[in-house]
């Protein structure tokens, strides 16, 4: 009987942390991770995307320099403000063999 009590100690105990710790509340840890694993999935998804589209219009994109509307397309999704960076960035990266790996990071980046 007595470790019941001593379980359900402790268990009251860890209900009642805040966040004195970077860790936070532990009983929450489960949670926590389920949706770091969901937002984990849904970034690999858009990236896997954002690659498909950027190794699909490569030949596009180097054909005019990365200045034309085959361009414009995939850095209207950006903010305003990112666009100019992100253009350098591809110019850069055109110097690459791996083009789409590293449009994609520029991009995802940026993205926000």
């Amino acid at each position: 009987m007595l470790r019941w009590g001593i379980l359900g100690f402790l268990v009251a105990g860890l209900g009642a942390c805040t966040e004195a710790n970077h860790l936070g509340n532990p009983l929450l840890l489960p949670v926590r991770g389920v949706a770091a694993g969901l937002e984990n999935a849904a970034y690999g998804k858009r990236r896997a995307a954002v690659k498909a589209w950027i190794a699909e219009h490569e030949a596009a994109m180097r054909a005019e320099r990365f200045d034309g509307p085959v361009t414009g397309a995939l850095l209207a999704e950006l903010p305003e403000g990112a666009r100019a960076q992100v253009r350098a960035d591809l110019k850069e990266a055109a110097r690459y063999a791996d083009l789409a790996e590293r449009a994609t990071v520029a991009f995802m980046v940026h993205r926000g």
